[in-house]
């Protein structure tokens, strides 16, 4: 699916979503702890299933060796540059990343600080779980849990537009806030210079960093083009390294949206913030932080078919 279509196919299910709470009678279930509890499970069961697809996936298990130790340089160092850069901007600003909107963002959270740990630990033993099922347990062995993933995905997306539209839509005047560019960009140029610095210790030319780290942590697109344009040994480092990515993103949000600067929960899920992140964003964040992760998403992502080729061809 290509990122126009992604970005449309997005805004359907949180827009059906928003039509469902204007149902007579159902909007008012979006306040519930039923509700939320659902969306706790389908989080959980989302969480699951895309470490089951990596347990499921032979890349990963191809690239387990010296491939995976430059994957996860390149994960570590993309993920570091983004927070930092971001954390920078969001400082010299001199607020909460930045005023209402990162205010908004803290107190909407859900959970203290150790709940945030909970959460971040609860992910992670799901994840592994998942991963470890996949992996082992010889059960449909050409199942890859794809179809699974997008399926809880879409609901998740749907039962986020239901919360907005039962009382938890954003302000509009998030809309024109500056931070809608500002985060993707950070986000762009911290990964850029994280995988710059993390290929230069490795060896490699800057073009080939550059283009793993313009992956975002969209891991089949610029996994797919990297082996066209060069070879099945990069291309499998930018797979892994945007999926360990992905994988960090989802351990690291619930903390994120507990510091100084809340909205770095939105750049560290690089382009994944408009969809496999947005749940736990959302859920960390508050309803204030969706217009800021779907956009910042949305722009990432179109940008990945461009940059990755462009920035590949550098010497």
């Amino acid at each position: 699916m290509g990122p126009v279509l992604t970005v449309l196919t997005i805004a359907a299910a949180v827009g059906a979503g928003l039509l469902l709470s204007r149902v007579p009678g159902l909007g008012r279930l979006s306040s519930t702890r039923a509700f939320a509890a659902a969306r706790m499970a389908l989080l959980g069961a989302m969480v699951g299933a895309m470490g089951f697809r990596i347990g499921r996936t032979p890349e990963v298990i191809h690239a387990a060796g010296v491939l995976g130790l430059a994957s996860l340089a390149f994960a570590a160092a993309t993920m570091a540059g983004t927070l930092a850069v971001l954390a920078a901007v969001f400082a010299l600003r001199g607020r909460r990343g930045r005023g209402r909107a990162g205010r908004a963002a803290a107190a909407s959270a859900d959970d203290g600080s150790a709940g945030a740990w909970r959460d971040a630990a609860l992910l992670l033993g799901i994840l592994t779980a998942g991963f470890l099922v996949g992996r082992l347990v010889p059960v449909l062995p050409g199942a890859r849990g794809e179809t699974l993933v997008s399926a809880l995905l879409y609901a998740l997306l749907v039962a986020i537009g239901f919360g907005l539209g039962g009382g938890d839509l954003p302000r509009l005047h998030l809309l024109v806030h500056p931070d809608l560019l500002v985060i993707p960009l950070g986000t762009a140029a911290g990964s850029l210079l994280g995988g710059l610095g993390a290929g230069l210790l490795l060896g490699m030319r800057p073009g080939g960093s550059l283009a793993v780290a313009a992956g975002f942590g969209w891991y089949s697109l610029s996994g797919v083009v990297l082996t066209r344009l060069d070879s099945p040994a990069l291309g499998a480092v930018a797979f892994l390294s945007n999926m360990i990515r992905e994988s960090l993103a989802l351990l690291l949000i619930p903390l994120l949206a507990r510091g100084r600067f809340p909205l770095l929960a939105v750049g560290g899920g690089g382009a994944t913030s408009m969809d496999v992140t947005l749940p736990l964003i959302e859920k960390s964040c508050g309803a204030p932080s969706v217009p800021f992760a779907v956009a910042s998403g949305a722009l990432l992502s179109l940008s990945v078919p461009f940059l990755v080729p462009l920035l590949y061809a550098l010497r």
